[in-house]
């Protein structure tokens, strides 16, 4: 009996959990319309943060500390054999997996639709391969009468061809688990249809087969290339003991005990005292808005900032003026109601002779004709895209609709009053500000959008909650059924803060009353004083003048590869009163949510802010932190060589390839250094421990990241004077010799 036709014992129900199981440990990445930011860690955060970086030295290949004892990864039968015959057998394989997998799921952009999209992916797969001759001219021979002897079900394909292998349980798990990892961009997004399925009480299975279809391409290989003493050697590798010495994270930790006493020495500081504020204003917590908080106050000292999740507890859906739905919350969430953006008078969908035009410039096989039949008359377009003053401007047209009943509005006022601490007004104009970046040419445009808003622009959610909040009959149900008692006098703004350009401008302006223009002129008079601090600010890091013409130009060039930094350097995360952090420049590097425990009945915001807006930024400090320290397979590699895949689907570096995951280099390199410290988030929450425990008692996935140092967690009082570090001991004073020790 040799090594292929010895018998591993398992029913294919058992083999059918088991692969799920393994695949449901890839992180999801969301396409490129609504790319979000996601933590690629997510279902490691069960296990510290040590073992977890040995794992992904051993599946990925990654190294996520600079320690030279982690691990080489796994060697899958296509290294061992390519290495046998000094030949790219693994680059091959990912090669052809990737161009099958863009045909299958393609969204539009090629002009020949793959024959078996309506297969499951396994059967889709095994029925193209039966007519690939690519595999044979690589050398492979008999590849495809090795494919025909498949069964047509995924599992049944798996057992026999992991029962050919014979590999004890723990083996065999380390080696499926490396083989999804090799197609990790792939992995990461049928991962999110899998997640986007699961939200709808559906299934998808289009995971599992990826992994099984990895897997028939090893085993055939290796078949095909037909030798035994490298595939013994192979398995004796692999079944061999494995390393188990944890690597060293405390000079990471030195690091983050270094940023954060920089961090509590500001907050030790005393604030000078606010005057009454003539205007109050909420930002999405987006690290981005601490600067321009810090910026707006020192321009409008009447003025006080607040911090709120991005989609001001709206969790919506937007039909856009071309006809699209889209989600505008955070991916954690199902939209609930629908918001309708519309140009008045106007049809909202595209023309069919607009849409053909668009498939024509997307299509490899037209592409080239269409820029000789229409590229002179495109000219015009192109110089209007150029020379456009941005998206404030152009949205001035639209009008939007709210298609949810009044009681369903008035709750979900309530929650963002009660979570923004707004339920008594200390300024008559409250101006809710979204934000959204500007970019041209930039697949991965959504980055610098809001990810509370699901990847794109803030500007829907801030205009449909100032709309809901400023209804009669909404206030109505917040004073008699939600003791919510607002002003006639208050009234709420939506705005909008270009983080490329540092401009923030008022929505639905002509709607504010008129007992309230004076205030609404000394907003808008402080805001450009703010864009013009900002861009002093952000010129040197950018190697651009400081002057609003040249951030235009900026965003509205489309060979420009780093449009702003967006989130880079996130680090912090702090949720207290604004006097803890009022007039303190925290460097663009944390979140910052308003926070009063003392009017917080039973702890229910806390536990929100805990379990939604930390979450989302421990995602985004994570894919930040993973796109630092390894790019070559936490990031989307560099712009200036990408390739759009399917339409949406994602980015390809090269002509082939994996998908890419993460960020591109340019969002955290500069040419020279990382603009991006890898750091892991520390969270300093202005509440009694006993409140934040109860909290994490009752949710175990954020306790783990809290215990298995994922995140730092810290409380304070309202001073910033007593801190107190929270770790798998409990709670204990915060020094610099026991943080360190922690």
């Amino acid at each position: 009996m040799n090594a292929f036709t010895s018998l591993f014992p398992t029913t294919e129900q058992e083999l059918d959990t088991r692969l799920k199981a393994i695949v449901r440990r890839v992180s999801p990445q969301w396409p490129l319309r609504s790319f979000v930011a996601v933590n690629p860690f997510m279902a490691r955060s069960g296990v510290d943060f040590a073992q977890a970086a040995l794992d992904v030295a051993r599946s990925h290949g990654a190294h996520l500390l600079p320690d030279p004892a982690l691990p080489s990864p796994v060697e899958t039968l296509s290294d061992a054999f390519g290495k046998a015959l000094n030949k790219p057998l693994s680059d091959f394989v990912t090669g052809r997996i990737s161009q099958w997998a863009a045909g299958f799921y393609d969204q539009g952009q090629a002009v020949w639709g793959n024959p078996w999209q309506g297969e499951t992916p396994f059967a889709a797969w095994r029925a193209e391969a039966l007519h690939d001759r690519a595999p044979e001219i690589f050398g492979l021979k008999g590849f495809r009468a090795q494919v025909a002897a498949l069964p047509t079900d995924a599992v049944a394909a798996a057992e026999a061809l992991l029962t050919s292998l014979n590999l004890p349980a723990e083996a065999q798990t380390a080696y499926l688990e490396r083989l999804i990892c090799t197609v990790g961009g792939w992995a990461a997004w049928m991962r999110h249809r899998d997640w986007e399925a699961q939200l709808d009480g559906r299934t998808d299975e289009g995971l599992r087969d990826l992994l099984v279809i990895r897997l028939a391409w090893d085993v055939l290989s290796a078949r095909a290339l037909s030798d035994e003493g490298t595939l013994l050697n192979w398995r004796r590798a692999l079944c061999a003991p494995r390393q188990a010495v944890l690597p060293d994270v405390s000079p990471l930790e030195a690091r983050e005990t270094h940023w954060r006493e920089g961090l509590f020495n500001s907050l030790r500081r005393p604030a000078a005292p606010a005057p009454a504020p003539v205007a109050q204003a909420v930002f999405c917590i987006d690290v981005r808005s601490e600067l321009y908080r810090h910026a707006l106050e020192q321009a409008g000292p009447s003025i006080e900032t607040l911090g709120f999740a991005g989609f001001f507890g709206l969790p919506i859906a937007v039909e856009l003026t071309d006809g699209r739905r889209q989600p505008a919350c955070p991916p954690l969430l199902r939209p609930g109601a629908l918001v309708c953006e519309a140009v008045p008078g106007k049809a909202s969908s595209k023309s069919a002779l607009s849409r053909a035009v668009e498939g024509l410039k997307r299509t490899g096989a037209s592409a080239f004709g269409y820029v000789e039949s229409f590229g002179l008359a495109s000219a015009q377009s192109l110089a209007a895209t150029l020379f456009a003053k941005g998206p404030q401007a152009r949205r001035a047209a639209t009008e939007i609709t709210l298609s949810l009943p009044f009681a369903q509005q008035a709750d979900m006022a309530a929650g963002l009053l009660k979570g923004a601490g707004l339920t008594q007004p200390t300024a008559k104009l409250v101006v809710l500000v979204g934000h959204e970046g500007e970019s041209l040419n930039n697949p991965h445009a959504a980055g610098l959008h809001c990810g509370a808003c699901g990847g794109r622009s803030g500007a829907v959610n801030a205009r449909a909650a100032a709309l809901m909040v400023n209804h009669p009959e909404v206030r109505r149900l917040l004073r008699a059924e939600k003791g919510i008692d607002l002003s006639p006098e208050v009234w709420f703004a939506g705005a909008i803060h270009n983080t490329t350009t540092d401009e923030l401008s008022l929505l639905d302006e002509a709607l504010i009353p008129a007992h309230l223009h004076a205030e609404a002129e000394a907003f808008k008079a402080a805001t450009v004083r703010a864009g013009e601090r900002m861009r002093r600010l952000r010129a040197p890091t950018l190697n651009e003048a400081p002057t609003l013409k040249a951030f235009r130009r900026r965003a509205s060039d489309p060979s420009q590869v780093r449009p702003e930094w967006a989130l880079a350097g996130c680090a912090g995360f702090i949720a207290a009163p604004r006097h803890l952090t009022r007039g303190k420049d925290l460097g663009g590097r944390v979140f910052l949510h308003s926070y009063d425990w003392r009017n917080d009945d039973g702890f229910a915001v806390l536990e929100q802010i805990l379990t939604a807006p930390v979450i989302v930024a421990s995602w985004i400090n994570l894919q930040y932190f993973a796109s630092t320290v390894a790019p070559e397979v936490f990031g989307a590699g560099n712009k200036v060589l990408h390739n759009v895949v399917g339409g949406n689907l994602g980015v390809l570096e090269g002509n082939g390839g994996d998908l890419r995951l993460g960020l591109p280099l340019q969002s955290v390199f500069d040419g020279q250094t990382f603009r991006h410290e890898a750091l892991r988030l520390s969270v300093v929450i202005s509440a009694p421990t006993e409140a934040i425990d109860g909290v994490l008692s009752r949710h175990a996935s954020l306790r783990d990241l809290v215990e298995n140092r994922w995140i730092h967690l810290f409380a304070t009082d309202e001073t910033g004077e007593t801190v107190m570090r929270r770790t798998a001991q409990g709670w204990h004073s915060l020094s610099p010799e026991t943080e360190v020790a922690a």
